[in-house]
Parts: structure tokens; C-alpha cells; sequence
């Protein structure tokens, strides 16, 4: 192959457009020098746009660092490290790399080295060159390695294990705790660095309703400059925590587009004082038209029921933490259309097929509640749903379990 006979050098210490490549790569984090070489005939390409999609070698220096997405899957390339690309096979030919799937499914990737090729298959792992060794490491999955001559023999490299791979395949090993401390610290770093380049261009910002008095409360708007699914996510009760905790932590987790307009507390006073409600009045059972507003309860509902058609809203998603695991309404989806039975049934087989023992498992229930939030938003074409969670459980389980069946929702309508 004739390689073009000078280098191209740029400086990523601060900002660069996105380097997109031709095979739907492209550079989405930099820090520091980095060179980059292309065939004769690509000398002229903008490299800040495109690269060329037959070959591409990219070095980075000794303190610097790129990650690389192509929207399945996403590289870091550590310092003091060469990378080349070409035909659709990556070679590793000094540093480390580590490379992990954007959503959760196996990727399958091609490294090659003197003619030798290995296939890998699974969620992340990691590629270390040094001399003439290449070595795999994998961290909190197994990978599958299959040697492209093999005529189909694999090999699986169990969690938290490592294998030469070239000259010889010599593993496994336990990983040491140097080179675990190592992976888990690279596999954070390249977390942030894709949901920072995810954040970019979303606009976040918030505003007041009822202001000057006891409920003046806040509400949150995540937009994405690509039109999108919008979705309006409330907390109706105020002794209900976990909901208003991971309601917060969504407003500054990325969307892919559309919209988010977050509620986390529906009513401040009932969150100030723990209390489900607070004048006698369950906001969940306060949504209707009504023609005169006297408590804040009623006013509340309003301003949210206006939201609804101001935003434009097509999804309604309200958190709740109920009684037992299937008494009413512990673990539970809740909904008012029996349109939506696909959508419910699709995000409990996800989350189902997760939870053991069975008395864990959700449960799909169609229970249409005149004057809830969910049914007044179906009785206007929007989408709505319940999540609700059983109190059973400790604090930290409540909220990974509740981020993971918010963000089965969001997969479905495509933010996630």
C-alpha cells in the first residue's frame, strides 16, 4: 500500500469539529497531539470532516488520547498508542484501546496483526500492545474470541480475565488488581466522554410556576435540536422519593432526540412535609377540566395540564412506589388504552428477563383511573403510562430498578 510521505498533525487540546468518518466513525473526544495518515489520493481530504473509509492510521502522543463512535460502538485510544484502519479490520500496533457497546448488545470487531486475524464478540474489552505481544482484558463481561482461520473453534474469555493472543494464545488469567483498577478507570472515562459529546447540543434550562407562593415549584426542559418523541415525566406524590431522585438525575442524562419536560416534584408543600398530598386533595386524582381553580392542588394540575398541550406532548410517564410486590399496585405498569398493550408487554419482557425471583417480576395492568394524570392524557391521543414501584425494597435497589424501566421507555420511542 503507498502511504501519502507526510503526516498530518492537529492539535486537540481544546475543541475540534467532529471528525466524521466514511465507515460512519467519527472522533467525538480528544486531549492533546494526535497525527493521522491517509493513502496518496485522500492528501487532500479535511480530515476535521472525513476520512477516508479504505485506510487511516491515527497515533496519539505521549499525554493524549481519542475516542472514537460510530453509534453501535465506542474506542478509546490511550496515549502512546497507534491505531490503523483498513478494510474493515483494525490493528493495534502499540498502546491500549478498549473498546464497549453504546446499548448494552454484543459488538463484533475484526483485530489483525501480521496477517493474523481474531474476530471478538461481546459488550467491552480491552486490546493491549506492547513489543510483539497483543493481549485481550476483558471487565465485567465475557468475550468471544474466535481466530478468523479457525473453521469455526471459539474461545471465551470469561469477566475479569486476560489472554495473550498473539504470538500464541496462552490464557486465561486472572486479571491483576493493577489491570482491573486500569479497565474500570478507562471504562469510566469513556462513559463520560460519550455522554458529554451526547450533551453538546441539547438544550437545558428551567422555569418557575406559581411563583411567591408555598408551591412555587420548578420545572425542567431537556431539548434536543433533532425533532423527537415528547415526553412529559412527573412525580405526582411527595412522600414517594425515589421517584423525585431519579426524575433529578434524568435532567442532565442525555436524549438522542425529541424532548423531556421533568416534574420531579409535583407538589412542593406535600414533598416538603413527606406527605402523599396536602388539602385533602390527591393531584393524581385532580385531572379534569374544571372551571374554577381554588386550591393549589387544582391550580397545580392545571399548569400541568396546560404543559401538555403547550409542549406538544406524545408520552406521559408518572412515578409511584406502591404497596407489596403484587398487591395493588406494587411493581407494576399501569395504563388506561389497551392501544398500548405492545409497548407494555414489550418493556416488561426486557426487565422481567432480569429479575429473579418471580415474585419480583412485574406486572403488566390495565387499570384506566378517570381523573389520573395518565388518563386524561389518553383521553387526548398521548400515550401514558404508570410505573410503579413496590416500597419493599431498599433505596438503591428502587432506583436502579426505576432508572432501568424509565429507560426501556425511552429505547422504545427512540431517546435512549
Amino acid at each position: 500500500m503507498k502511504i501519502i510521505k507526510y503526516i498530518l498533525i492537529y492539535s486537540f487540546i481544546i475543541t475540534l469539529n467532529n471528525l466524521l468518518f466514511a465507515n460512519s466513525f467519527k472522533v467525538i473526544s480528544r486531549q492533546g497531539e494526535a497525527s493521522v495518515i491517509v493513502n496518496e489520493e485522500h492528501a487532500d481530504i479535511d480530515v476535521k470532516k472525513s476520512f477516508p473509509d479504505d485506510y487511516f492510521s491515527i497515533s496519539t502522543k505521549e499525554e493524549s488520547y481519542l475516542v472514537m463512535d460510530n453509534g453501535e460502538k465506542s474506542i478509546i485510544l490511550m496515549p502512546s498508542s497507534k491505531l490503523t484502519y483498513e478494510s474493515n479490520n483494525f490493528t493495534l500496533h502499540s498502546g491500549y484501546m478498549y473498546i464497549k457497546s453504546k446499548h448494552n448488545d454484543d459488538i463484533n470487531m475484526t483485530i489483525t496483526k501480521d496477517e493474523r486475524g481474531y474476530d471478538f464478540k461481546g459488550k467491552s474489552f480491552a486490546v493491549v500492545a506492547y513489543d510483539d505481544k497483543i493481549s485481550v482484558i476483558t471487565y465485567n463481561n465475557a468475550v468471544k474470541i474466535t481466530p478468523s482461520s479457525s473453521l469455526g473453534v471459539s474461545y471465551f474469555l470469561e469477566p475479569n480475565h486476560k489472554t495473550s493472543i498473539i504470538p500464541i494464545l496462552d490464557g486465561p488469567y486472572r486479571t491483576t488488581e493493577n489491570e482491573k483498577s486500569l479497565i474500570e478507570s478507562v471504562s469510566r472515562q469513556l462513559e463520560m466522554e460519550v455522554a458529554s459529546h451526547l450533551n453538546e447540543d441539547i438544550d437545558r434550562y428551567n422555569f418557575k410556576i406559581m411563583e411567591g407562593t408555598k408551591n412555587e415549584n420548578t420545572i425542567y426542559r431537556v431539548v434536543h435540536p433533532e425533532k423527537g418523541p415528547n415526553i412529559f415525566l412527573i412525580v405526582p406524590h411527595g412522600s414517594e422519593r425515589v421517584g423525585t431522585d431519579v426524575a433529578m438525575e434524568r435532567i442532565n442524562m442525555p436524549i438522542k432526540k425529541g424532548s423531556l419536560t421533568i416534574v420531579p416534584i409535583a407538589v412542593p408543600e406535600a414533598y416538603r412535609k413527606n406527605t402523599r398530598a396536602i388539602e385533602g386533595q390527591d393531584i393524581n386524582n385532580r385531572f379534569f377540566d374544571k372551571k374554577v381553580s381554588r386550591t393549589d392542588t387544582d391550580k397545580l394540575a392545571k399548569e400541568y395540564m396546560k404543559m401538555l398541550d403547550e409542549y406538544d406532548i406524545d408520552v406521559v410517564l408518572t412515578l409511584h412506589e406502591g404497596n407489596g410486590f403484587k398487591e395493588f399496585f406494587g411493581d407494576s405498569i399501569i395504563y388506561d388504552s389497551r392501544k398500548l398493550d405492545d409497548k407494555v408487554v414489550s418493556v416488561l419482557n426486557n426487565i422481567n428477563s432480569r429479575i429473579e425471583p418471580m415474585k419480583f417480576k412485574f406486572r403488566q395492568m390495565y387499570y384506566p383511573m378517570p381523573t389520573t394524570i395518565t388518563y386524561y392524557a389518553a383521553k387526548k391521543n398521548i400515550e401514558s403510562f404508570g410505573i410503579e414501584l413496590t416500597r419493599n425494597l431498599d433505596y438503591d435497589k428502587k432506583r436502579i430498578i426505576m432508572h432501568t424501566i424509565l429507560s426501556e421507555f425511552l429505547k422504545i420511542y427512540g431517546m435512549e
